[in-house]
């Protein structure tokens, strides 16, 4: 057993590898196509990872950032978090991996690290990540007595989009669905009236289906999630059944090949039926691609399901706890898509009453 830890992932350009010195260690290598072979170079540089790693002088942010590699707290979550996580503790450790832990406990490196953020500023999700992680690390730390404060904790975010409230309208199906094929389709339709998101729909099992509703436990939250199945949803997963020969076993989405889907491939595909809906050329540079016509996520679908249940007369509380928002993300929601809609309506009919003589 070479003890290495290979991770893949499928990308437009192919196939890309990233192996680490071991499972919860430090990235060594990224190799693109084929699985790679593992050759005498990669156990060098594994073992040299592994020397790294025992010389980490105790109490510095580098023996800080293996500790938590190897705590619960991290290899308790889901593999795509942990990737993700991987990825930003690299980042922390080559800029601050020297640096003394106790230099975290002076007020005055939160500039630094804002700074340090500051150098994804161009990519402002990129930038929040940066400082979100190191104030996971830190708050880690806190907990475990290794710190007195998480100078990290609370740096404002530069991102500031919130995608809760944006919904998929009819004009967006209808701009994607002759680049759909029926398996991406059933997908979304699926994702539209569950509310799930894209790493738990693709988890969907028939056991996870009862008469009454779809119960599974969330990757990201690690909570039980209790999704009612409502006549349309009912509909959609008698043609899923049919199309499973009747076998209530296995995964419920499927795709072309007969196979459970990956939110990799899943989320891939739909990118190209959204490119292909905007008019995107991939032999032009981007700068030469008209405006887009539609800049709807499969995320979105959560919000588009929210606003579902919102219209059917659910209130936020029962809404949220079918889908886990807090209640004032779910009353930003209502207001802008069901109690303003109706406000238009009502306006609408008494303006029509008022024209053709009628008491309103």
């Amino acid at each position: 057993m070479s003890g290495l830890h290979l991770v893949s992932k499928r990308g437009r350009l192919g196939r890309r590898w990233h192996i680490y010195a071991w499972r919860g260690g430090p990235s060594i290598a990224v190799i693109d196509g084929e699985k790679p072979v593992i050759t005498l170079e990669l156990l060098d540089l594994a073992a040299a990872a592994r020397r790294e790693h025992a010389r980490a002088a105790p109490q510095t942010v580098a023996w800080l950032c293996q500790a938590y590699r190897a705590a619960p707290e991290f290899t308790g979550l889901a593999d795509s978090t942990q990737r993700d996580y991987r990825r930003w503790l690299d980042r922390i450790q080559d800029r601050f991996g020297t640096a003394a832990l106790a230099a975290f406990e002076d007020r005055r490196m939160r500039a630094v690290i804002m700074a340090w953020r500051d150098g994804w500023a161009a990519q402002p999700r990129s930038a929040d990540k940066a400082s979100v992680m190191l104030a996971t690390l830190l708050g880690w730390a806190l907990q475990r007595g290794m710190l007195a404060i998480n100078v990290a904790a609370g740096i404002p975010h530069l991102h500031r989009a919130d995608r809760s409230e944006i919904i998929w309208t009819a004009a967006d199906w209808q701009a994607l669905a002759p680049h759909l094929s029926p398996q991406v389709m059933n997908a979304l339709r699926l994702a539209s009236l569950t509310g799930l998101r894209l790493g738990d729909l693709v988890a969907i099992d028939w056991a996870n289906v009862g008469s009454k509703a779809i119960t599974l436990t969330t990757a990201k939250r690690k909570r039980r999630a209790v999704i009612p199945i409502l006549p349309e949803l009912a509909k959609l997963l008698e043609g899923l059944l049919a199309r499973n020969k009747g076998e209530r076993k296995g995964a419920v989405l499927k795709n072309s090949r007969g196979k459970g889907w990956t939110a990799s491939g899943l989320e891939s595909l739909f990118q190209r039926a959204r490119a292909a809906a905007n008019g995107f050329d991939p032999e032009l540079p981007k700068a030469e691609w008209p405006e887009p016509v539609c800049t709807v996520r499969i995320h979105d679908l959560r919000g588009t399901y929210v606003t579902g249940l919102a219209m059917r007369g659910l209130t936020d509380e029962e809404i949220g706890r079918i889908i886990g928002w807090k209640l004032g993300k779910i009353a930003e929601v209502r207001h802008r898509y069901v109690d303003e809609n109706r406000v238009v309506i009502s306006l609408v009919d008494r303006l029509t009453k008022a024209a053709n003589g009628e008491a309103v």
